[in-house]
């Protein structure tokens, strides 16, 4: 497989974890509007998707010679860098849950999903990564007005409710764990395939879950719907969409991995302008242009670095 091929496919990859997650959120709020509590949902979600993830895992050994390290070829470092990256996903989540509680849904989300590539970026030149450069520097500018535009609300934010403050570290937490789920993937160990340790890491995150979700009690889906719903949740866009990525992820840069996922309000827009007569407005057809624009720079940006 050629770079320009492997690029492609891995920029398909983080586009299709992204696009998953956004029409996963319309599920989760499906769900939650009928009584399933959100740690619970978050619970079922990993637990759900751990056991597809181990069968890949075990197929993929059998259908060919195990050349790849096990649990205990691994480094001590290594073995936490792959707990690490699963128990990120789970504060991720836990801790965006946290900041709607205070703050509602719309905050949070953008804070998180904004700030996530910022972190991701200084981290990722700070560490020696990627190179900082102006294409990088204005990928990141658009992706992240792209994504303000498509998320805000008509009528604009308004005051914070009270307990403010709270919302705001619980929104910034969320986003700092996203950046650590991201560049966990994007620095996994080589011998350690993307099946494998997507397995470990959601293993690690359905425990976390767990243990949040157990002391406040755990709420069961009601009828077909939603027991269908939460297995979709679960399959499709937990463990297909977590290894889509954490494939894609390993083979571009930190940033050009996150900004890719940000398609993910972008589908939530459109498909809830489809499904639930919510048409988009001009600011948000906007935003989806500025997003493109986005990853169109990043592109390029990785093939003039492969050629050089």
């Amino acid at each position: 497989m050629n770079a320009r091929m492997s690029a492609a496919l891995a920029w398909g990859s983080v586009l299709l974890a992204g696009a998953l997650w956004g029409g996963g959120a319309l599920v989760a709020q499906f769900l939650i509007d009928g009584g399933i509590a959100p740690q619970s949902l978050s619970l079922a979600r990993f637990a759900l998707g751990v056991p597809l993830l181990w069968w890949l895992h075990w197929r993929a050994q059998r259908m060919r010679p195990s050349t790849d390290a096990s649990w205990s070829d691994l480094k001590r470092r290594e073995q936490f860098q792959v707990i690490g990256t699963g128990a990120a996903m789970a504060l991720n989540v836990s801790c965006w849950f946290a900041g709607i509680a205070h703050l509602g849904a719309a905050l949070p989300t953008v804070i998180s999903i904004c700030c996530a590539p910022v972190i991701v970026a200084l981290v990722s030149v700070a560490r020696g990564y990627e190179p900082f450069g102006l294409r990088l520097l204005g990928g990141l500018v658009l992706a992240l007005a792209g994504v303000a535009l498509l998320v805000m609300p008509a009528s604009g934010w308004g005051p914070l409710p009270a307990g403010q403050v709270a919302g705001l570290v619980w929104s910034f937490g969320s986003a700092f764990c996203y950046a650590l789920v991201v560049l966990g993937n994007a620095r996994m160990p080589v011998r350690v395939p993307a099946v494998t340790a997507s397995a470990w890491g959601m293993s690690a995150a359905a425990l976390c879950m767990l243990a949040a979700a157990w002391p406040v009690g755990i709420t069961w889906p009601l009828g077909t719907a939603q027991w269908l719903g939460v297995s979709y949740t679960g399959v499709v866009t937990t463990s297909v969409a977590y290894l889509a990525f954490a494939w894609g992820a390993r083979r571009l840069s930190p940033t050009a991995a996150v900004v890719g996922t940000l398609i993910e309000p972008l589908v939530a827009a459109l498909l809830a302008a489809a499904l639930l007569a919510q048409p988009m407005t001009p600011r948000q057809w906007i935003g989806a242009v500025l997003l493109a624009l986005a990853m169109l720079l990043l592109v390029r940006r990785s093939e003039a670095a492969r050629t050089s």
